[in-house]
């Protein structure tokens, strides 16, 4: 029997075919729910009240900056389907990721961990998340979920292939970048070129199969959801797109799409331009994922989660110089933040973030707070009872009482959020931000106030000394809690000493730097 209902949430109308009268009736139950919703603020059911386990999509994408999603108000860049996700559930304007590049910032997105705590500083294929920490894959298939893994691994090779860490189901590549247009079937050491794996089999090249990585991905993923429909399983699925990441490569039928798109004059508007193609390749799969959660009748019960690994690369673009500044970038955009991938600066670690579950996180809601990609894991872990944390216990926190007004109104998930990658680090508390960039200068302590200055405009370091120290030894004393790094001389600037009494002046520190 087959059972079609149409419910509205907030003036959007959706079809939902439901095959069976079980899932009809568990489509019943989210229609009420989303039309109160719309109508009042009659609050729905907890998640433990749910008649079953809930779906779940994560989709994290690769080098996307803040700037790079309509939603956040910009009009350079089209993003239908992202900005759909937004409208119909939550999103974070202060979102930070655990680290400002790929492989750290992933090790944390799927344990709820900071990858500190497991020696991982940066991205090195001798990372190592060991098997006693679970990963999101294992957490979830313990539950009996079928769980995929699509894309982008870059988790180290000690941490062991997707199908070692819980995957049931893989596609895609295991490092860290790949070309969109070809592939080899033998690993001959070039990064860009390496093997494509189904589970443990290589499939044939890219070009053989006149492919684009970007669709690949989008229809495995479309694939894996229909199987599990069809087996009536609940399932789990990690969509790592290598895009909008170098190289910068689409076809130009999506480019041809955006003739229209407004863009600056000249090389910097093409290039947005071409860049803004990558991103609505990558758009068009959300669309895709959606499109079939909706076909298959699941959409209302999944939990939906997106978001970019890390924020705007500093190195993009065709025409020289490729290595942009402030308000220079041709491609991704940190938006007005200061900073690129592989800095501490907002840029580098501010991300588009939305969450969606139709019925149970409000529609349209915008979060002010800060939260963090450590978030996610924990969030999902609490709907189920007696989740195995690990060796280490969750650093994130479970957003959903947050999103849901179960929690006074002044509480929020994180007082505190800390970073450090290699010799860099940086720690927010509250409203105030201290930050170090050796590498991408300058070479001295800075601090802002991020409620009046987000840009990082205004080092205030000077003209608060006391609160800067207070910072410092925050993150010492945090930080003095951590493994030194097994695979690394780094970091070399480690307040090695602070549990024996040792403090880093700042004051000091700043008038002795170069």
């Amino acid at each position: 029997m087959e059972v079609v209902l149409l419910f509205t949430v907030k003036g959007h109308d959706n079809l939902m075919t439901l095959p069976s009268l079980k899932k009809a009736a568990l489509g019943l139950t989210f229609s009420a729910l989303a039309c109160s919703a719309s109508a009042g603020p009659v609050p729905a059911p907890r998640p433990a009240e749910l008649q079953q386990q809930p779906n779940i999509v994560i989709i994290f994408t690769d080098d996307m900056g803040w700037g790079d999603v309509g939603y956040h108000g910009f009009d350079d860049i089209k993003t239908p389907n992202i900005d759909k996700l937004a409208a119909n559930g939550a999103h974070f304007p202060q979102a930070y990721v655990s680290e400002s590049v790929c492989a750290p910032s992933r090790s944390g997105m799927l344990t709820g961990v900071y990858q500190q705590r497991m020696g991982i500083y940066g991205n090195s294929s001798e990372n190592h998340i060991p098997r006693d920490q679970p990963l999101a894959m294992e957490i979830v298939k313990d539950q009996g979920y079928a769980t995929a893994v699509i894309g982008k691994w870059h988790l180290g090779d000690p941490t062991g292939k997707p199908n070692e860490r819980g995957a049931d189901f893989f596609y895609g590549f295991l490092g860290g970048s790949h070309d969109y247009f070809r592939s080899q079937t033998v690993d001959t050491g070039k990064l860009l070129l390496a093997p494509i794996y189904r589970d443990d089999e290589v499939v044939p090249p890219i070009q053989e199969q006149n492919g684009y990585l970007t669709e690949m991905f989008t229809d495995e993923a479309v694939g894996f959801i229909e199987r599990s429909v069809k087996k009536d399983r609940s399932f789990f699925l990690y969509l790592a797109h290598l895009a909008v990441h170098h190289p910068w490569q689409v076809p130009e039928s999506y480019v041809e799409r955006l003739k229209d798109l407004p863009v600056k004059e000249g090389v910097a508007g093409e290039e947005r331009r071409h860049f803004a193609g990558m991103v609505l390749a990558l758009d068009d799969s959300i669309g895709q994922v959606m499109d079939t959660l909706k076909e298959q009748g699941v959409y209302d019960n999944t939990l939906i989660v997106f978001m970019s690994d890390n924020g705007t690369p500093a190195g993009q673009g065709f025409a020289q110089p490729r290595r942009k500044k402030r308000n220079e970038t041709t491609m991704s955009s940190p938006g007005p933040f200061n900073g690129f991938k592989g800095t501490n600066y907002e840029g580098g670690i501010r991300v588009p973030f939305v969450m969606q579950w139709p019925g149970v996180i409000p529609a349209g809601l915008k979060y002010e707070p800060m939260v963090s990609a450590l978030d996610i894991v924990p969030t999902i872990a609490s709907l189920f009872e007696g989740t195995n944390t690990g060796m280490f216990p969750f650093d994130g926190t479970n957003l959903l009482p947050y999103l849901r007004g179960e929690k006074p109104a002044d509480a929020i998930p994180h007082e505190t959020l800390y970073w450090r990658r290699n010799e860099e680090y940086a720690i927010r508390d509250g409203d105030w931000k201290l930050t170090f960039n050796r590498s991408h200068g300058p070479r001295t302590i800075r601090l802002f106030n991020m409620a009046e200055d987000p840009g990082e405009w205004d080092d205030l370091v000077g003209r608060e000394p006391e609160k800067a120290q207070k910072l410092k030894d925050k993150f010492d004393a945090w930080e003095a809690s951590l493994p030194v790094n097994r695979l690394s001389h780094r970091p070399t600037n480690r307040n090695f000493d602070y549990d024996k009494g040792h403090r880093v002046n700042v004051k000091e520190f700043n008038r002795n730097t170069p």
